[in-house]
């Protein structure tokens, strides 16, 4: 910075700190503000996973007590089956595209009101994209008590496999496993957009933050540049402007620079030595020459 005047040399060492620290508080606000948002998003994912977990459970309490009468009345086994999976396929919820489908515990289709064509195969083979064994799954959640498997199932009006949590229970009298499912793509479509939401206010804050920190930097280089001219620069080029005066030999150049700082200083030194040299110069004067 030797090369630097002075003017250039205070800009600098007034820009670089206001820079890191605009730099330092955007960094911290915009990692406070990714990890609320974060947050956020897993709170918005937990709510709704846990709503359709609910439904779900609901849905399949509400089926076993539609058809617990039919086994608790009918007494031969296999007209009982044919009531129950008549009754299984008359159930639907949810604008009429919720069904409940049943497997035997060897993962035979018992019924499957969206997909008829597979009742009577056996699926306990099947396995999804991500290597999930759904039929299998669902078996082993209905025989432990009941539970959920996610998986990733053919979606219509999407076109393509998306993902889907389905609940199981046991209809032990008949050995079977019944359950429903609910697709959950909305999740993440939900979750997406709060990302969206999250990614907008944090570009909205860094275009805010910029341009409050360009506005205070520009205002605080006005500021500086008129105090360091007005109190460091023009006292600097009055003195360099006596000296060089002294040196072309007027000793009565008036030095005006008074202040109590390191500049006042060296105006004092150089009135100093102008006083010092007008006495040398007197003595030469006076000094006869041989």
């Amino acid at each position: 910075m030797k090369n630097f005047k002075i003017k250039q040399k205070i800009l600098i060492l007034t820009a670089i700190p206001l820079i890191l620290t605009v730099a330092a508080i955007m960094t911290v606000s915009t990692y406070q503000m990714r990890t609320l948002g974060m947050q956020e998003v897993e709170q918005i994912r937990y709510t709704m996973m846990a709503s359709k977990q609910e439904s779900l459970r609901n849905y399949m309490e509400i089926t076993a007590t539609s058809i617990r009468p039919i086994l608790e009345t009918e007494s031969d086994i296999f007209t009982a089956r044919e009531k129950v999976k008549t009754a299984l396929r008359s159930i639907s919820y949810g604008d009429d595209d919720g069904y409940v489908f049943a497997f035997d515990y060897e993962g035979v289709t018992k019924v499957h009101p969206a997909k008829p064509e597979l009742e009577g195969k056996n699926l306990i083979n099947l396995v999804d994209v991500n290597g999930v064994r759904l039929i299998e799954d669902l078996v082993s959640a209905a025989r432990n008590g009941g539970g959920y498997v996610s998986y990733l199932w053919d979606k219509p009006s999407k076109g393509r496999e998306v993902p889907k949590l389905s609940y199981a229970i046991a209809l032990k009298e008949f050995g079977w496993m019944l359950g429903t499912g609910f697709y959950i793509d909305d999740i993440d479509d939900a979750v997406l957009l709060k990302q969206q939401e999250v990614d907008e206010k944090i570009q909205m804050m860094m275009i805010l933050s910029l341009s409050v920190g360009l506005a205070i930097l520009i205002l605080i280089i006005i500021v500086n540049l008129w105090f360091s001219n007005r109190a460091l620069v023009q006292p600097i080029r009055e003195l360099a402007e006596s000296a060089r005066q002294m040196s072309l030999g007027k000793m009565d150049t008036v030095i005006t620079v008074n202040s109590k700082d390191e500049i006042g200083e060296l105006a004092d030194a150089i009135g100093r030595m102008q006083k010092s040299l007008k006495v040398i110069f007197k003595k030469l004067k006076q000094t006869p020459r041989n």
